[in-house]
C-alpha cells in the first residue's frame, strides 16, 4: 500500500469516526437540532462546527435537515415496519452500542408517537427479545454482533458466524497478543494492527486463544472502557490510532463543502439580517451566560456563520454592533461582551493613592519652595528626559498618540512602585495601540510564567491597567521589575519574567525603607518636596539618574516629573554632570536661580 492510499484511508477512518460522534449526539437529544447545538453537544474540543459541516457534507446518507436543523436519517425510516425491526434498523444505523432512552427516542420518531407511548415497550423488547443484549453500562446492541461460541471447533464457530480463514488471514500478525481477559493486552493489540479490526474478527482471535475464558459482553466492555473505539462499520479501533485520527481532523475541517453534495450545507452568501427575535436571542445569550460573551461564538451557535465562510467578517460585524447600541449589554473590546455592571466599579476610576497632593510650601519670607517652571526653563537634555516613559505616570503624562498602523507584538514593562501595591499598570509606559483602544473599557486574559491565565481590564480613560496584585505579590522586587508582555489576539496577551530589573528604577529594600521612613518625617513636619529631594539626592555623592530621583522622591511623596525637573533647574544647590544630577550643599545658602524667574509657571 503506498503512503498517499494509505493517508486516504486514515482519513476515511477520521471521517467515520467524526460522523459517528455527531449521529450519537443527535441520537441522544431524540431530536431534531441546530448544528452549533449538535456541537456542543458532541462534547470534544476537537469538533467544531467547520468539522461538523464537511461531515454532513460527506455523510448524506446518515443526515438529513429541515429548516437548518439536523437529523439522522433513521428517523424518518418506515412507520409501518414493525417496533422489533425499528429499533435493529437503528442499532444497524449507529453501529454502536446505544443507551434504552435513546433508542426509545428514535423509535417515536419513526412511528410518530410521543416517547412516553413507546418508553416502556422499547425497554421490554430490548431486555427480552432475543435480538438484542445489554453491554454493562453503555446500552444496548444486536446480539448477532456478537460472536456465537455455541460451538467447539474453530472450524464450526468460523461457520457459525459466516466468517471464512481467508477473513482471519490479514489480522495474523496481531492473532498472538488478542487475549480474551486482558483489555490492555488487547488495546495493544489493535495498535500494533495500525488500521480498524472487524469486530467478529476480534472477538474470534480472543475466543481462539482461551475459549474457557472469553465472554464476549465482557470482551466489549473491557475495550470500551480502556479506550478503544467501535466504529459504526462495527471495527475495533485502538486508543494509538484514535490519537491519529484526532490529529487528522483540522485538517479535514478546512475541506471546502460543495453545493452538488446535496445535504444543504452550503446556502447562498447572504448577508445577515439580525431580526428583533435575534436581537433578543443575542442579549439573552449575554445575559445568561457564565463568564465573557465571545460575538464571534454567538454568530457560531445562534446563525451557524463560521470562520472563513464568505460573508464572516461582515455578519460578525453585524453582531457586534446590534449589541454595541444595546444598553443591557457592555462591550469590553475584541468580540467581548458582558451585562451591563458586570465590570468592576473598581476599573472606572484611579486609586487614591495614584494621586498628586496639592499642597503649597512657603518659606520663611511667604515665597513659594516648590515651584514649577515652563519647559522652556529646562536644559535641552532634562527637556528630554521628562518625556521617557520612564517617569510618566497615570496623572502625569504626554497626551497619548494615535495607535500606530502596526503596533509592536512584545513591548516591555517597568513595575513602578505604587502600582506594584495596588496591582495596576500605567499605559503610559507602553506604545498607542498595543492593547484594543477601540473601547473605554478592555477585558483581556494574561498568560501569567506559571501557565495560569488571569482576566485584566484595561481602561483607555483612565489609563490603567489593572488585575495583576496577585502576580506581583510573586515579585521581589519592590520597584523596576522588568516583565515583557506578548499580545497573542486583542484580548489574550503572554506575560514572560526573567527577574530582570530596570536598574534606573530598582530600589532595594533597605533603601525603600529609608525612604519610607523620610515619607513619615515628610508628612509629620510638613517638609516642601525641594527639601524631600535635597535629602533623598545627599545619599548620592555621584549623582543620581533623572529616572532614579523620580522614582525615590515618589515613594515618599508622589511628585509629577515636571516639579521634580523645575526643582533641579530652579535652585543653585543642583546641577548636572553628564547624565546624573548632583547636589552641591555648599550652594545651598545661594538659594533660588533668579534667572529662571521668569520662566514660573502663573508669574
Amino acid at each position: 500500500m503506498t503512503a498517499t492510499t494509505e493517508a486516504q484511508r486514515m482519513e476515511e477512518y477520521a471521517i467515520r469516526w467524526a460522523a459517528d460522534l455527531l449521529f450519537a449526539a443527535l441520537a441522544k437529544s431524540g431530536s431534531s437540532m441546530k448544528l452549533s447545538e449538535a456541537t456542543r453537544s458532541v462534547g470534544r474540543p476537537y469538533f467544531d462546527m467547520k468539522l461538523a459541516r464537511v461531515v454532513l457534507s460527506l455523510s448524506p446518507d446518515r443526515f438529513v435537515a429541515t429548516d437548518r436543523r439536523w437529523a439522522i436519517t433513521v428517523r424518518s425510516a418506515d412507520a409501518k415496519q414493525p417496533m422489533e425491526r425499528a429499533i435493529e434498523e437503528i442499532l444497524d444505523a449507529t453501529g454502536t452500542p446505544m443507551e434504552a432512552h435513546s433508542i426509545a427516542a428514535l423509535v417515536a420518531a419513526v412511528h410518530r408517537r410521543p416517547v412516553e407511548a413507546v418508553d416502556a415497550s422499547v425497554e421490554r423488547l430490548l431486555k427480552r427479545s432475543e435480538r438484542f443484549i445489554e453491554i454493562d453500562g453503555h446500552g444496548y446492541v444486536r446480539r448477532c454482533w456478537l460472536l456465537d461460541t455455541s460451538s467447539d471447533t474453530p472450524e464450526d464457530v468460523l461457520f457459525d458466524n459466516f466468517l471464512e480463514e481467508t477473513d482471519v488471514a490479514p489480522y495474523a500478525s496481531i492473532s498472538n497478543s488478542v487475549a480474551a481477559d486482558d483489555p490492555a493486552r488487547t488495546a495493544s493489540a489493535l495498535n500494533a494492527a495500525g488500521t480498524p479490526v472487524p469486530c467478529k474478527i476480534l472477538q474470534y482471535l480472543a475466543w481462539r486463544a482461551d475459549p474457557a475464558r472469553f465472554d464476549p459482553v465482557r470482551f466489549m466492555v473491557g475495550l470500551l472502557e480502556g479506550g478503544a473505539v467501535l466504529l459504526s462499520t462495527r471495527q475495533w479501533v485502538g486508543p494509538a490510532l484514535v490519537e491519529e485520527m484526532v490529529g487528522l481532523l483540522p485538517d479535514i475541517a478546512e475541506r471546502e463543502v460543495a453545493d452538488e453534495v446535496g445535504v444543504g450545507v452550503v446556502e447562498p452568501s447572504q448577508p445577515l439580517t439580525i431580526a428583533d427575535s435575534e436581537r433578543a436571542q443575542l442579549v439573552e445569550y449575554v445575559l445568561h451566560a457564565k463568564a465573557t460573551s465571545h460575538a464571534a461564538a454567538m454568530l457560531e451557535d445562534i446563525f451557524e456563520v463560521s470562520a472563513g465562510e464568505p460573508t464572516y467578517e461582515a455578519d460578525l460585524t453585524s453582531v457586534l454592533d446590534c449589541l454595541k447600541a444595546d444598553a443591557r449589554v457592555v462591550w469590553v473590546g475584541s468580540d467581548r461582551f458582558l451585562p451591563a455592571g458586570a465590570v468592576p466599579d473598581y476599573v472606572f476610576s484611579v486609586p487614591e493613592h495614584l494621586g498628586y497632593p496639592e499642597h503649597e510650601y512657603l518659606d520663611f519670607e511667604g515665597n513659594p519652595v516648590d515651584v514649577l517652571l515652563e519647559d522652556d526653563g529646562f536644559s535641552a537634555a532634562l527637556r528630554q528626559e521628562i518625556m521617557s516613559p520612564l517617569v510618566q505616570d497615570v496623572l502625569d503624562e504626554e497626551p497619548s498618540d494615535a495607535p500606530a498602523g502596526d503596533p509592536p507584538v512584545t513591548v516591555r514593562c517597568v513595575l513602578p512602585f505604587h502600582h506594584k501595591e495596588l496591582g495596576t499598570f500605567p499605559l503610559c509606559q507602553l506604545p498607542a495601540g498595543f492593547f484594543f483602544a477601540d473601547a473605554p473599557v478592555v477585558q483581556a486574559e494574561v498568560e501569567l510564567p506559571s501557565g495560569q491565565v488571569v482576566s485584566v481590564w484595561i481602561n483607555n480613560e483612565t489609563r490603567l491597567l489593572y488585575g495583576l496584585i496577585d502576580w506581583y505579590h510573586t515579585v521581589p522586587a519592590d520597584t523596576g521589575a522588568v516583565f515583557y508582555l506578548e499580545r497573542k489576539a486583542w484580548d489574550r496577551y503572554v506575560l514572560t519574567w526573567g527577574e530582570e530589573t530596570e536598574p534606573a528604577m530598582f530600589v532595594s529594600r533597605n533603601r525603600i525603607n529609608d525612604l519610607l521612613e523620610l515619607r513619615q518625617n515628610a508628612e509629620a513636619e510638613e517638609l516642601p518636596t525641594y527639601e524631600i529631594l535635597r535629602t533623598i539626592m545627599e545619599h548620592y555623592r555621584k549623582g543620581i539618574e533623572f529616572v532614579t530621583a523620580v522614582t525615590e522622591v515618589g515613594i515618599v511623596r508622589r511628585s509629577r516629573r515636571r516639579l521634580l525637573a523645575s526643582l533641579l533647574s530652579a535652585y543653585h544647590c543642583f546641577y548636572q554632570r553628564g547624565n546624573a544630577w548632583v547636589y552641591d550643599v555648599r550652594r545651598v545658602s545661594q538659594g533660588f536661580d533668579k534667572s529662571k524667574r521668569k520662566y514660573i509657571v502663573g508669574r
